[in-house]
């Protein structure tokens, strides 16, 4: 378990798995060949992706002169 997310990634640690920290909780990165070189942090997001759905009704000016039916 770490809280260092700008630690790099060496050769030693290749196939061993690092419980690195999110702001929140310790989630598990396996190291691969290919991460050599990059940091810790950057295979662990620390920010949720939001996507957002339609406007209600009455949500917008235009929207509350909008039928319901």
């Amino acid at each position: 378990r770490t809280h260092l997310r700008d630690m790099p990634i060496l050769p030693e640690f290749v196939n061993k798995t690092f419980a690195v920290h999110n702001g929140q909780s310790f989630e598990r990165v396996r190291v691969q060949p290919e991460m050599i070189g990059h940091y810790l942090g950057e295979f662990q997001l620390t920010r949720q992706s939001v996507e957002h759905g339609q406007a209600g009704i009455g949500a917008t000016r235009s929207s509350k002169f909008v039928p319901l039916k």
